[in-house]
């Protein structure tokens, strides 16, 4: 009898999400407590597929905003786990 040799291959896969046209802003998150990167909230708004300019949804309540600047920007971590 001969001898069989068993191979396992295990694939992992990764979402990949590329920001072209959003400004992407390196600004401290009070919530995570460290500098992550941020971007407006408009574009925010367009990476989760939130329509329109009212509240949001659930989804958006859960995103770490920082308005100590003019404009609110919204952690990039918090919108991506949103999703």
């Amino acid at each position: 009898m001969g001898v069989y040799k068993r191979t396992e291959i295990t694939v992992e896969t990764n979402e990949v999400l590329i920001v072209r046209r959003a400004r992407v802003y390196r600004a401290w998150c009070p919530l995570c407590g460290r500098e992550v990167d941020m971007v407006g909230v408009p574009d925010a708004r367009a990476m989760a597929g939130v329509p329109g300019e009212g509240a949001g949804t659930n989804n958006s309540a859960a995103w770490h905003v920082s308005e100590d600047q003019e404009t609110a920007l919204v952690c990039l971590e918090s919108v991506l786990k949103s999703i």
